[in-house]
């Protein structure tokens, strides 16, 4: 690998675990192209807060030996153009129009130092793997798993916490079932009766509808078809049930940010739960993320200390939409049979277990009902019919 060819991996989200993602993309890219891969999260990220102080480097040791500082050269030349050796440390407020960001561009970019701050997913980089690459072959999920092993480690100070959360809460007590449920956003509906149902989010489409207030229905209404709303994060509690009936769970240790979805927990499944003292808020409270830069680490390292123990348990139990739940299953290599991720299903399209679901109501409307009346009254008249025929044929 040449040492004047870098890959500038800055912050894509600004979201801890989205971040990790966009992250372990970007180290495939490095990989693909032969390029030496140096990770870059500013101080503005939600996760960092310090003056020129690496925010990934706060939480996961280095991938490489190089740091920005090695990269911004005069001599160096720079791929978007928009980036010198003077502008490395800013944001580019245009980032999301994609100017200079194409995949193709930046694989067969000359420069000595790519930059990128864009989101790949993997699934869309498969197509770029050579037949000389360990990665070829692979399914996505093996690829995230080997670039995870590969780079991601932690710093020693948040290992030394999640080991010791671990030896004093979990070890000796397996079967141990791990479950990740996000605060429920009540804000947001999807109501899947729509034809318009659409909303980007994991690269499936569908559409948010804010909640709107309810209003006094007249009696007549009731004879149309209403919408059936489905109570977000219900489902869990069965999928959990079945884990403790079949492998014999004895504890839960639950990953969480809500009071609320704790209290809950706790009454329903008591001395089996386990759960680390990080901060949550209530369902109806806005999450605020103007911290002091020491307060903003330790909420990061409680989110990566709740990952990396959920990937220390037997089973686990997770939100298809979150990143978090996501990072538990890139951690280690996990038997299909072990994980399970929640989600709405309608109309063959997947939905955010956590929000309101609108779904077409079972219960049949006044005029289905009088159509199933009459079909079934002519049917008896025919058969009626077919019986008086058979006695005057006798």
């Amino acid at each position: 690998m040449s040492s004047d060819r870098f890959l500038l991996i800055k912050a894509w989200s600004y979201i801890l675990w989205a971040d990790v993602d966009h992250v372990l993309g970007q180290l495939l890219v490095s990989e693909l192209t032969n390029r030496i891969p140096v990770v870059y999260w500013p101080t503005h990220c939600l996760h960092n807060g310090y003056i020129l102080t690496n925010g990934f480097e706060l939480y996961f040791e280095p991938v490489s030996n190089y740091s920005i500082f090695d990269v911004a050269k005069p001599e160096y030349t720079y791929y978007p153009p928009i980036w010198d050796h003077e502008n490395l440390f800013v944001e580019d407020q245009n980032k999301d129009t994609w100017i200079y960001r194409n995949i193709g561009d930046l694989l067969n970019s000359q420069e000595n130092v790519v930059v990128t701050d864009v989101y790949y997913n993997i699934h869309e980089l498969i197509p770029f793997i050579t037949n000389d690459h360990p990665c070829y072959g692979m399914s996505a999920k093996q690829i995230y798993r080997y670039l995870f092993s590969k780079y991601i480690r932690l710093r020693s100070d948040i290992n030394t916490e999640v080991q010791g959360f671990y030896n004093s809460w979990l070890k000796g007590n397996h079967p141990v079932l791990a479950v990740h449920v996000r605060r429920v956003e009540k804000d947001v509906v999807f109501d899947t009766r729509s034809r318009k149902v659409g909303n980007e989010y994991w690269n499936k489409i569908y559409e948010k509808y804010k909640q709107k207030p309810k209003k006094n229905r007249k009696k007549l209404s009731n004879m149309f078809a209403k919408g059936k709303v489905k109570e977000p994060n219900r489902g869990y509690h069965k999928e959990i049930k079945k884990y403790i009936n079949k492998y014999n769970v004895k504890k839960i240790f639950l990953l969480t940010d809500c009071e609320d979805t704790l209290r809950e927990y706790k009454n329903i499944y008591g001395s089996m739960l386990v759960y680390t003292n990080c901060k949550r808020i209530k369902n109806d409270q806005p999450v605020y993320h103007m911290e002091n830069p020491m307060v903003v680490r330790r909420r990061g390292m409680e989110i990566i200390k709740d990952t990396y123990i959920a990937a220390k348990c037997d089973f686990f139990i997770g939100n298809d939409f979150s990143n978090v739940s996501h990072g538990v299953t890139r951690i280690k290599d996990w038997a299909d049979k072990n994980i399970k991720m929640m989600y709405w299903i309608s109309r063959k399209r997947k939905y955010p277990v956590n929000v309101m679901l609108v779904v077409k109501n079972d219960k049949p409307t006044i005029f289905t009902r009088i159509a199933q009346r009459v079909k079934k009254f002519i049917k008896k008249f025919k058969k009626s019919k077919e019986s008086r025929g058979e006695l005057n044929a006798k």
